[in-house]
């Protein structure tokens, strides 16, 4: 089975609608979305007068098989996040300008301050309100947990960032308990793949670097339980592109898009 994997679209419809033209090229069998669907973030986005939240939503919808939140939908729906690393959302946070935000979060958690209005309508958020923020099945062969970043933070929802070995623990656990062999994640915006894999913690100290980025557009994945981050369809800088996983040889092609 290959599946075609997209993350960090971020409202681009021209850089989705090239994805899954090139998808359907190379006879993908389903395709997979990681989130992050809509938000505009002014700061990294150049002005597109055809970007569109709503259309992004309904691509996505039409087209993937398998589908998760990021950080971004859950925040343009009004949802919070089931993880939060201690942070205690007040009720009206959603209600709250930017400035109180970033002086409420004590910077813990994303906070939205430089993203542009979006054109979603009633439809498009009640569905990003009822998408799951992970999934965990055996469907295309091996089991996958798709997900917009790494066990806990699922949704990337926190400003906390995977760095070194120890703090995949809890990944590979929940891994383990869920008999998943690979882990799929975006939201980092790296320009190349990076990699972690489970056995690697006990031959490493306990500070070394856990995700190793791959300058490779070709991987053979292995029998080994391995987490990924996969490069985002649309990005500030670098590579732009999304993956195709073949379930069948454990081959993973990324797809670079300019």
């Amino acid at each position: 089975m290959k599946l075609g994997i997209i993350s960090d679209i971020h409202e681009n419809v021209e850089m989705l609608e090239k994805a899954l033209s090139l998808a359907e090229f190379h006879k993908c069998d389903g395709l997979v979305c990681l989130g992050d669907i809509v938000g505009f973030d002014i700061r990294f986005y150049k002005y597109n007068a055809g970007r569109s939240a709503k259309l992004c939503v309904a691509l996505v919808k039409a087209n993937c098989r398998w589908i998760v939140p990021g950080n971004h939908d859950l925040f343009a729906a009004g949802r919070f996040p089931e993880y939060t690393n201690g942070f205690d959302y007040p009720a009206g946070w959603f209600k709250m300008d930017p400035y109180q935000r970033k002086k409420t979060s004590h910077g813990k958690v994303w906070c939205y301050d430089q993203d542009a209005c979006n054109d979603l309508g009633e439809n498009e958020i009640s569905y990003l309100k009822e998408l799951p923020e992970y999934l965990a099945t055996s469907e295309p062969g091996p089991g996958c947990l798709f997900s917009h970043y790494i066990y806990p933070d699922l949704t990337g929802s926190t400003t906390r960032y995977i760095e070194r070995n120890h703090q995949l623990k809890e990944l590979w656990k929940f891994m383990k308990d869920q008999n998943m062999n690979y882990s799929f994640s975006g939201h980092s915006h790296t320009i190349f793949a990076g990699f972690a894999y489970e056995g690697a913690l006990n031959g490493a100290g306990r500070y070394m670097k856990a995700v190793h980025s791959i300058p490779s557009d070709n991987f053979s994945l292995g029998n080994d339980i391995l987490m990924v981050l996969l490069p985002p369809l649309s990005g500030e800088k670098g590579r732009t592109g999304f993956a195709i996983f073949d379930t069948d040889n454990l081959k993973l092609n990324i797809i670079s898009i300019n």
